[in-house]
């Protein structure tokens, strides 16, 4: 497996959502990431990520990274560049929202906040490929 990495700015806007996840595939395809299942977990962490940041946030614009190092690992970055910290609800069977950062939570090995940087890694070691 080797190394990928992609950045980007983008407006908070929710169609930007999926060209995340547009990069997020050439990413995990450079650094040989070949099992669907992973790429769409990952693929899925980055919708949740991207979509709270957009939603949520306080800022007009969201940076983006996604990075695949050599040793299988993903991490996935977004800066929505406001202060607060994402939560884990508990939504209800009527709610049509809040689920997001509860998958990240079940799906990443680590999540976290860093500043005002919304982080979370994925292993996608040689079973993936």
């Amino acid at each position: 497996m080797k190394s990928a990495h992609a950045a980007i700015s983008f407006n908070a806007d929710p169609r930007h959502v999926e060209h995340a996840r547009r990069i997020t595939t050439v990413v995990l395809s450079e650094a040989g990431v070949r099992d669907r299942d992973t790429i769409g977990t990952v693929q899925l962490l980055v919708s949740e990520i991207v979509t709270n940041a957009i939603v949520h946030g306080n800022a007009n614009s969201v940076s983006f990274q996604v990075t695949c190092d050599a040793d299988g690992d993903v991490l996935i970055e977004v800066d929505d560049h406001s202060p607060g910290a994402p939560e884990v609800r508990e939504a209800g069977p009527e709610d049509e929202g809040g689920r997001g950062m509860r998958l990240v939570a079940y799906f990443a090995r680590d999540w976290g906040r860093k500043g005002t940087c919304t982080w979370c890694t994925v292993p996608v070691g040689p079973g993936s490929v």
